[in-house]
């Protein structure tokens, strides 16, 4: 269903325009005094489609391989599919606890988010932007600390 649902929101996407940008893409993972960071730099792409901003990019996981993501931001909320050698469907809804599945090499695992803030903001004339999203997530049944998200994004120089 998950490949359908990809397949679906690239087909959609090829119908529209789109923008190619320059993505940066900071997380972080706070386990109580331990924090653990990472910082991707990529090319992807944002799309405009009725009421929904999507924003597509790949990333290279170490030791796992390549994945492409796909972010999908809406009035409602943000949903995040992933695919390749990971996989993973999952909704981000404020003050709100998710459910979903993520795929690894190592296995299939269960997980719940609790998202805590959640902001997007674009300009179109300069075509840049920036996510933020926070959330704690409960990976099979253990609690593995508070993620946040930072995407920034500009539109690729010619």
């Amino acid at each position: 269903m998950l490949k359908q649902e990809l397949k679906e929101v690239s087909t959609a996407m090829e119908q529209d325009t789109n923008i190619p940008v320059s993505v940066t893409v900071e997380s972080e993972i706070q386990m109580g005094d331990d924090a653990e960071r990472h910082h991707t730099h990529t090319d992807g792409t944002l799309i405009h489609k009725g009421s929904a901003t999507y924003l597509q990019y790949k990333e290279v996981i170490e030791g796992a391989g390549s994945v492409n993501n796909v972010i999908k931001i809406t009035n409602d909320g943000i949903l995040i599919l992933r695919s390749g050698s990971v996989s993973m469907k999952q909704k981000f809804l404020i003050g709100q606890t998710t459910k979903g599945m993520y795929d690894s090499p190592y296995g299939q695992l269960w997980m719940e988010t609790t998202t805590d803030k959640m902001n997007f903001r674009y300009n179109q004339q300069k075509k840049e932007g920036d996510l933020l999203l926070s959330y704690g997530l409960v990976l099979q049944g253990e609690d593995t600390g508070k993620h946040t998200i930072k995407i920034a994004f500009q539109g690729a120089k010619a």
